[in-house]
């Protein structure tokens, strides 16, 4: 049998004699390493845990015995095989080996060598098995975790062209926010909220979300439309906006401040999405923010039109504050501020309204979101005739994705 050196036998004696005769006798056939105390096992523990397929420990030790050190590795590092050494007369201790630390087995001593060599292969061999069985236990959470990321974009994209009729860009939007949002990085992390979840609650919690999606869709886009007019000064809109709120942000301890590198410009744009996308864009920054805190709203002009900057008064957005911003697209079970951190309805309307947005996670220009609009609206009109394979465009994206989710 051939032992690799990620299956290290741990043995823990307060006796400096045990430790040179166990190592003697078992080193030409184990990975073996020795520790004279409870706390010195817990120290080469906290580096070497990945390394060590079973702990080998004596139970009368000074400090800690070995049903101590055996609780502690089974709370800690439960897929360690535990084995406890002990004197005939301690036998209670050895029963509560099992119960309280749970041992694998228990030897008493005089153990003799026939008896400990099977005894660590069949530990080292059930090491094997836990290690295999985690193993293809996250292998399986992870083709699920993808296969439900895959679904919900799927949903999204169903709804986005639905939204085609009613909203220009609709499917462009989706593009643009699923290219920003983190899903590889989310991949990677809460597999055990899927562990205890069946199929039939994913598929339930999943169509759930995807109604309250859509729903919340329509509420920050077509439900708030004024209709596309011109001569919109949108300074004095932002400056509205932000007076207007000011006192509800205060209240939670969130200051609103603008900065003008431009004193009146008049654009065409729907009043009531433009309003609605600095709503969204400030009750995100909001939300993701310690207390207290600070939101900088800059408006200048930029080739394509104007731009609007909404920046946090955090250094720079983090992994977790860029994956709640795109809560739509990466299904989470537990999250702890909910669906409406989704800023996939602004993506829809900065695009409805020719623009675009994007999420910039890092200083000097980032930390924040930016809204750039053109001076004279959008030119396309929702629900025109389309080219004839538009629709398997849209797919082709689609099978794109989950080509790349899948083998990531």
């Amino acid at each position: 049998m051939n032992i690799s050196s990620e299956s290290q036998i741990l043995y823990v004696d307060d006796e400096p004699q045990s430790l040179k005769y166990f190592a003697r006798l078992f080193e030409d056939r184990f990975v073996v390493s020795t520790a004279d105390s409870a706390d010195d096992a817990i120290r080469y523990l906290e580096k070497n845990s990945d390394r060590v397929a079973v702990l080998l420990t004596d139970q009368r030790m000074p400090f800690k015995t070995g049903v101590q050190l055996m609780e502690y590795v089974r709370d800690r590092y439960p897929n360690i095989v535990r084995i406890l050494v002990t004197a005939y007369t301690d036998l209670d201790a050895a029963i509560k080996s099992v119960n309280d630390g749970g041992a694998f087995r228990y030897l008493t001593k005089p153990v003799n060598e026939a008896e400990m060599h099977g005894a660590l292969l069949r530990a080292i061999d059930y090491h094997q098995a836990l290690s295999d069985r985690d193993r293809l236990m996250r292998e399986k959470l992870s083709v699920l975790h993808r296969l439900i990321v895959m679904d919900r974009i799927r949903g999204l994209a169903t709804a986005a062209t639905a939204l085609e009729g009613r909203l220009n860009n609709a499917w462009q939007a989706l593009v643009c926010y699923i290219q920003q949002s983190p899903l590889k990085q989310r991949l990677q992390v809460q597999m055990e909220e899927i562990l205890g979840l069946n199929m039939v609650a994913i598929a339930k919690r999943e169509a759930e979300i995807m109604v309250r999606t859509v729903e919340g869709l329509l509420a920050d886009t077509t439900e708030v439309s004024t209709g596309m007019v011109s001569g919109v000064d949108v300074c004095k809109e932002l400056e509205d906006y932000l007076s207007s709120e000011r006192q509800a942000f205060a209240s939670d301890d969130i200051e609103l401040v603008l900065h003008r590198d431009l004193q009146s410009t008049s654009i065409v744009t729907d009043l009531g999405m433009f309003r609605r996308l600095i709503s969204i864009i400030a009750r995100r920054l909001a939300d993701i923010q310690e207390h207290p805190a600070k939101i900088d709203f800059t408006i200048a002009s930029c080739p394509e039109g104007i731009e609007i900057v909404a920046r946090g008064s955090f250094s720079q957005l983090t992994p977790t504050h860029i994956a709640s911003l795109f809560a739509a697209a990466v299904p989470l079970h537990r999250w702890p501020i909910g669906l409406d951190m989704d800023l996939l309805g602004a993506f829809m309307i900065a695009h409805h309204l020719g623009g675009r947005i994007t999420v910039e996670p890092t200083p000097p220009m980032g930390s924040g979101l930016r809204v750039v609009l053109p001076l004279t609206g959008c030119d396309a009109t929702p629900g025109k005739p389309r080219e004839p394979d538009w629709f398997d465009k849209v797919y082709e994206s689609l099978e794109a994705w989950e080509t790349e989710l899948l083998e990531e």
